[in-house]
């Protein structure tokens, strides 16, 4: 796909030196970063024949590959303007202001035959970063214009942090260092107590997958998202990173060992255990593009894992699935403290343990194999010999449908609610409802059980990571073609089921990145009382000038509303 090029702007080589001078326009910021500014136009707009009111000429080559790769996430991942969810790149506040496809036939011509292109929610501008000095001549731009930074890899996103109207997006994608340490030591830390570590350094462009594959190719083992298209050191790291794997070896939050990140201040810093402790205790969960910009990240790896998964499915009809979800609850404490980690989707799961042996898992699995056998269903336990050849056979396989509508909505169910039998009748009920309702429940189970952090060792997300066993999915969409009604329907069915789990679960909490957007009690749910207010006062240190201001993140205020496409369905 053609990339348009910002016409009025030519590139002029400087010096590394200059990198810390007031940049006052756009033309000063291109001309300081060698020409890598671009206007960041929409994924789909090679299918259309106008463009913000103006004429412009179709690509038909670049329309078919967007309509054979639409609901791919390899293919987006590539491209500035795309995003892997629909509400990331249209405006959802205002449904002509958007340019997409129909998700359920890109081809169909309704959706952009005579139809005219709109930016959406989509940065209007992205810098293609290469260094330090391109983040702070952005953030030097930003101060001096008043335009808003968002950061963005691959866009895994539901709350539209990666993308932002009017915006300059840094794209991060080409960080692509890759580095294996045996004993590697956080810069200031001592090897003497404790700070030596088996590591992997990436940069911000990584996904899981290149981190999976590098890891595999080293003889190690590294924790990232389930997702191949994931960027490690963005988002997910930085708001807790959960794995399959994290039930036994702890999220990514509790793994990280070091960031290099750029500050909206223009500091380039090294954060970690000895230096910079109040801004890496803040990167360790309080949410992406919110601090800085991390250019890589360090992470702690094992020794191959080996381990056991299961594989249990049956054909369900609503009574059945009702059943098997009683099962799945009865269950879920002894399979949390026998450190299992995986998904149940509808009426199947697919869960892995790195600490049972074929036969111990097999009798952990017992209730769950003979209700799903003894109503058609099928039982696979396999031993695979590393983490890898798990991922291999069943994460990439089963790609994640990306170019539609999913407003994610979550709640992390507590050890509390699922270790008596009101709070499993009352969370029974729950899921009768939103299976009469058409919906099916899915069900990440990837809290930290068996793995016990150190005392010392505190992060900033939700502390309801480290006493809930599940995460209980419910989600949101709306049609391509949808009017702002229909639209906010949509919310306020999901702000009812949210409601719904909040009361099963007082106290609780929810993961920011797949939590409901519009969360009344946002600051408490995602993050805490105390956490946020920590969590505030560095948003203060490091960006007082609020650069970064993206959807309820650390910091965001009321006032910030006018920034996003989210306005309809602020409460």
């Amino acid at each position: 796909m053609a990339l348009l090029l910002l016409a009025a702007l030519s590139p002029i080589t400087i010096h590394a030196a200059d990198c810390g001078k007031v940049i006052k326009s756009l033309d000063a910021l291109n001309s300081s970063v060698h020409g890598r500014v671009h206007v960041n136009t929409p994924f789909a707009l090679p299918c259309f024949s106008s463009y913000e009111g103006r004429a412009v000429a179709p690509d038909a080559a670049a329309c078919q590959a967007v309509q054979e790769n639409y609901a791919s996430p390899t293919f987006r991942t590539e491209y500035p303007g795309a995003y892997m969810n629909a509400q990331d790149e249209m405006c959802s506040s205002d449904p002509a202001n958007q340019c997409v496809l129909d998700n359920t036939k890109p081809t169909d011509p309704l959706a952009y035959v005579g139809k005219d292109c709109r930016q959406g929610d989509v940065p209007a501008y992205y810098l293609e970063v290469t260094d330090v000095c391109d983040v702070q001549a952005a953030f030097s731009f930003s101060r001096s214009s008043g335009t808003p930074i968002v950061v963005k890899n691959s866009g895994h996103d539901y709350l539209s942090h990666s993308s932002q109207k009017g915006a300059l997006a840094l794209w991060t994608r080409n960080l692509q260092k890759l580095e294996y340490h045996d004993a590697f030591v956080p810069k200031g830390c001592s090897a003497t107590k404790g700070h030596k570590h088996m590591a992997i350094t990436t940069g911000a462009g990584v996904n899981c997958d290149q981190a999976y594959g590098f890891a595999n190719e080293n003889n190690v083992t590294i924790l990232c998202a389930y997702s191949e298209t994931v960027g490690i050191s963005g988002g997910w790291v930085q708001t807790a990173g959960h794995s399959v794997l994290s039930p036994v070896y702890g999220l990514g939050v509790d793994r990280v060992l070091e960031f290099h990140v750029v500050t909206p201040d223009g500091q380039e810093l090294i954060a970690n255990a000895c230096q910079n402790q109040d801004l890496f205790w803040a990167l360790r969960g309080g949410g992406g593009g919110t601090f800085g910009v991390v250019m890589e990240s360090t992470h702690l790896v094992e020794p191959p894992v080996p381990m056991v998964m299961a594989d249990i499915a049956l054909t369900s009809n609503s009574t059945t699935l009702l059943e098997w979800m009683a099962v799945m609850l009865e269950e879920a404490a002894p399979w949390a403290d026998a450190g299992w980690g995986g998904h149940i989707t509808g009426s199947s799961l697919i869960y892995v343990n790195p600490i049972l042996s074929m036969d111990a898992a097999k009798e952990s699995m017992k209730n769950a194999t003979d209700y799903a056998t003894s109503h058609g269903g099928s039982a696979v336990f396999k031993y695979f010999d590393s983490f890898y050849g798990f991922y291999e056979e069943y994460v990439v396989a089963n790609a994640v449908t990306v170019g539609n509508t999913h407003l994610a909505g979550s709640r992390l169910i507590p050890r509390s609610v699922l270790d008596n039998e009101d709070g499993r009748k009352a969370l029974l009920g729950f899921l009768e409802d939103i299976i009469a309702a058409g919906s099916s429940p899915y069900v990440p189970v990837s809290m930290p059980t068996v793995y016990k952090r150190d005392g010392d060792n505190t992060t900033s997300t939700t502390p309801a990571f480290y006493s809930s066993l599940w995460e209980l999915g419910v989600s949101s969409t709306w049609a391509w073609n949808s009017t702002l009604d229909q639209r906010l329907a949509a919310v306020e069915v999901l702000n009812n089921r949210t409601a719904q789990l909040e009361a099963i679960t007082p106290g609780g909490g929810a993961y920011m990145n797949e939590a409901n957007p519009f969360t009344s009690d946002w600051q408490e749910s995602w993050w805490g009382k105390e956490n946020y207010a920590s969590l505030l006062a560095i948003k203060n240190r490091y960006d007082p000038d609020r650069l970064l201001r993206c959807w309820r993140c650390v910091g965001w205020e009321e006032s910030n509303v006018q920034d996003s496409c989210f306005e309809a369905f602020n409460n």
